[in-house]
């Protein structure tokens, strides 16, 4: 019989119960003086004790698995252990390209307002590839030390987000002065932002395989503060919010729009409503704790109001994403430069 088998766990306990019992019915027989009645308590009590302390040792071992036998417990077991390694593998590696000039955002450029990269990003955690565009600034070249903030713009396939001509409306503010330098890390979400079995590793590949490969190829700021994320409407918007929320480690800024905050719909979430909840913005603002981001709320319906402290969250107007400038400018102004590369 096994030390953590249901039966010898079941059967010790009774014998400890019984033991107890016995111990409080024979206790009044051996009551009197002289050394026979004091022999014969002391062992009651001690065999009783012991019996408990017997049943509640196994039944911790059967809970925790120290010994699963009695040849374990005496050191006689030849079995051996082996040590698997959890290691979740390298981090993804991305190399800058440049598209040729055939490439419309990149002809949308002029001369000495950066480059638009294309990164082909394979993300060893997620599973997932896909190609993002990085908009480098000209002051990135000229103090390569120096680690840059990033700005993560969440878009669906030709969504406004790249057709506005983002890239060289962030150089134009850049050289104006109206905007600090950044990189701009422009993303598909077509994986979307759920973790969900069987089913793409979107919120991994975004919050850890992507990040990984921009830090790789470029000298970005390694801390939260320096890494803002953006979603105009759709799944990206939703994105967005849940990645700054369930990820405040990773980015201490977010831009989205109040009236895409839904979970996505399907099963994603193997019939478990409280994984739903977790992938909720607006119930991890009601049960959670609030994370320490700032976000800006387009078209907010309420969900800045019920920020609180540490989080901050301001009401940004509903057109705001038909002039893109202003989003890059509160971006910037919530990121910061970080310490590490």
């Amino acid at each position: 019989m096994g030390l953590t088998g249901a039966g010898f766990v079941a059967s010790l306990t009774v014998v400890a119960l019984a033991a107890v019992a016995a111990c409080v019915r024979l206790l009044p027989r051996y009551s009197g003086p002289g050394r026979r009645q004091v022999a014969a308590r002391t062992g009651l009590v001690a065999g009783g004790q012991a019996a408990l302390l017997l049943a509640l040792l196994v039944l911790i071992n059967s809970g925790m698995q120290f010994y699963s036998s009695w040849r374990d417990l005496f050191g006689m077991s030849a079995g051996t252990v082996r040590i698997a390694d959890r290691n979740p593998g390298p981090a993804p590696v991305a190399v800058p390209s440049a598209r040729p000039s055939h490439n419309a955002l990149t002809r949308r450029l002029p001369a000495g307002d950066g480059r638009l990269d294309v990164l082909d990003v394979h993300g060893p955690r997620s599973g997932i590839s896909a190609h993002v565009y990085v908009y480098v600034p000209p002051q990135y070249a000229r103090d390569g030390r120096r680690p840059l903030p990033a700005a993560l713009l969440l878009a669906p396939a030709r969504d406004a987000i790249v057709g506005q001509r983002v890239p060289e409306l962030a150089a134009r503010e850049i050289a104006a002065g109206r905007l600090r330098p950044m990189l701009l890390v422009i993303a598909p979400v077509g994986p979307g932002c759920v973790d969900a079995p069987g089913h793409a590793q979107g919120e991994t590949f975004f919050s850890q395989d992507l990040l990984a490969a921009v830090g790789a190829a470029y000298h970005v700021s390694g801390e939260p503060s320096g890494w803002s994320v953006a979603g105009a409407r759709g799944s990206a918007a939703y994105c967005a919010a849940l990645l700054a929320m369930r990820h405040s480690d990773r980015f201490g800024s977010a831009v989205f729009t109040a009236t895409a905050l839904a979970p996505p719909a399907g099963d994603l979430y193997g019939g478990s409503r409280a994984i739903r909840d977790e992938y909720d913005p607006r119930w991890r603002l009601r049960h959670r704790p609030p994370p320490p981001i700032s976000v800006g709320v387009v078209a907010d319906d309420g969900f800045a109001s019920a920020a609180r402290p540490p989080m901050h969250a301001e009401p940004l107007p509903p057109a705001a994403w038909q002039n893109p400038p202003t989003v890059l400018r509160w971006l910037g102004a919530h990121l910061a430069s970080g310490s590490q590369a």
